[in-house]
């Protein structure tokens, strides 16, 4: 049985040559209807142009090892920015000298957004022509969608008498909505039905973004003392739309919370001592990988960072 070998001996040149024009309004309207409120409106067209390291025009090739098949990566010379219109409506309310609620709701329509393509392609060397699955960045043809809303909160209490008016408290929640991001490789397993690539391949969310997100901080400043303590929390999120090996199928990365504290005492006013102490709950990140179109997950690996403690002086001149 002939054995398998990567076809990339021989190196030819290629040129490649892109422009692209983009017009980006921008609109934001600021209204104070009574005393200590303010409604926010906004909306824009913003665009993110890619990494230089996507528009590299190579194409290598990897052997295969066992039954996997051949597996190249590529840039993509050809990639447009990413474009998204924007719109955000918000509302602040300022009730006290250092206190503050505000909500608000924004939504994104990304146009030509980047992801990992992964596609069969037939190489040919010496007159023997073998398929690869290759892995290149690219503009995908259907539109991605954000929603979310924003609850924030702040105040420090000051109207508590002697030593507590040094209290405060700052919590944020925010929503996040989206969908859009596809991973070709997913109609290709058994459970799943046909698909185009405009068609069933779109469904994932975007990397990164946490359905639920929520941060609760709460700190003392008082004379030369500051103390704060902060928990941040967020919900399943998509680390990658594509593995970096095969199969190529979705990781996740699971709810994760971490709690930080710090103290720091002024020696003068240019000098400080601290000491800060970072994943005090030894949290266990872990990590999940899709194994089927319906979107039914299995253990990946777990990672453990550890609590961190530090010894700080600062000093300003």
């Amino acid at each position: 049985m002939p054995s398998r070998r990567s076809p990339c001996a021989t190196a030819f040149a290629s040129t490649a040559k892109h422009s692209v024009n983009n017009w980006l309004p921008s609109f934001n309207l600021i209204v104070s209807p009574v005393d200590n409120v303010q409604l926010r409106v906004s909306a824009s067209k913003q665009l993110q142009r890619p990494d230089f390291g996507f528009l590299r025009n190579y194409t290598t090739l990897s052997e295969s090892t066992g039954d996997l098949p051949l597996t190249a990566s590529a840039g993509n010379p050809y990639l447009k920015p990413a474009v998204s219109t924007q719109f955000d409506l918000g509302a602040e309310w300022y009730f006290a000298r250092v206190g503050s609620v505000t909500i608000d709701y924004f939504q994104k329509r990304i146009k030509d957004f980047f992801y990992q393509s992964v596609l069969p392609q037939d190489f040919t060397h010496n007159g023997v022509t073998q398929t690869a699955y290759i892995t290149r960045p690219a503009n995908y043809s259907g539109t991605g969608k954000i929603n979310g809303v924003e609850f924030g909160y702040q105040q420090t209490f000051d109207f508590l008498p002697g030593l507590l008016s040094g209290l405060g408290l700052a919590t944020t929640y925010t929503f996040l909505d989206s969908q859009g991001l596809p991973n070709s490789l997913l109609s290709n397993v058994s459970d799943a039905p046909a698909a185009s690539p405009s068609t069933g391949r779109g469904n994932l969310p975007f990397e990164g973004l946490s359905k639920h997100n929520a941060n609760v901080a709460a700190f003392y400043e008082r004379g030369p003392v500051s103390l704060r303590v902060a928990y941040n929390w967020r919900s399943r999120f998509l680390e990658t739309a594509v593995d970096e090996i095969y199969p190529y199928f979705p990781v996740y990365q699971t709810a994760t919370g971490q709690l930080d504290a710090s103290l720091f005492y002024n020696i003068t006013d240019r000098i400080k001592v601290g000491v800060q102490g970072v994943n005090l709950t030894d949290t266990v990140t872990k990590t999940e990988q899709q194994f089927t179109s319906t979107g039914l997950l299995g253990p990946r690996s777990y990672f453990i960072t550890d609590r961190r403690f530090s010894l700080i002086l600062r000093g300003n001149f």
